[in-house]
């Protein structure tokens, strides 16, 4: 009877802590920023996300957002993903970093697979922040030589990505 108490606890238990009952963390709620556009709305300016800028000869466009009121104590944990056209799309690359207090950044890795370029990594406050309430900024970026004008690379962005995703999940202070 002892062994199948002891078994019951050890189920319960492994059960709870699976479902997230025992949340042990120092931290607040859990939280996400989302970014997802789609056609036209990939190069709206109006949202206050959308930036573009020159690199040598490659057309950058970038999507990012301060993100404040973060927990320093847990990692912030993003995925990236740019939607092209077709596996057949060529010449267009992208990247995703986060920043925190002006001199830090962890870049991400993406990589091409099908008709997608994906990535997802990590990023920790804590050495920057300690205790205090954190803020990070999440960007995505995707670029490619210039067409020769921002209304070209525009179109061209236009007619070979669908749309561009990122989320970063994190806690509240």
């Amino acid at each position: 009877m002892k062994q199948l108490c002891y078994l019951s606890l050890a189920i319960l238990l492994t059960t709870a802590t699976s479902c997230d009952l025992f949340d042990d963390s120092p931290c607040g709620e859990k939280q996400t920023f989302d970014l997802y556009l789609l056609g036209s709305s990939i190069v709206d300016s109006t949202n206050g996300l959308y930036y573009s800028y020159m690199d040598g000869g490659d057309r950058v466009f970038q999507w990012s957002q301060l993100v404040e009121n973060a927990c320093s104590q847990e990692h912030v944990k993003v995925e990236s993903r740019v939607a092209l056209l077709d596996e057949t799309t060529t010449g267009i690359s992208a990247r995703t970093n986060v920043s925190w207090l002006f001199l830090f950044e962890e870049k991400i890795p993406m990589s091409k697979n099908g008709s997608d370029i994906k990535g997802n990594g990590e990023a920790g406050l804590k050495q920057a922040f300690d205790k205090d309430p954190a803020w990070f900024v999440p960007a995505l970026e995707v670029f490619f030589p210039t067409k020769g004008s921002y209304g070209a690379d525009t179109a061209f962005l236009k007619a070979n990505v669908i749309s561009v995703e990122m989320m970063a999940k994190y806690r509240k202070h």
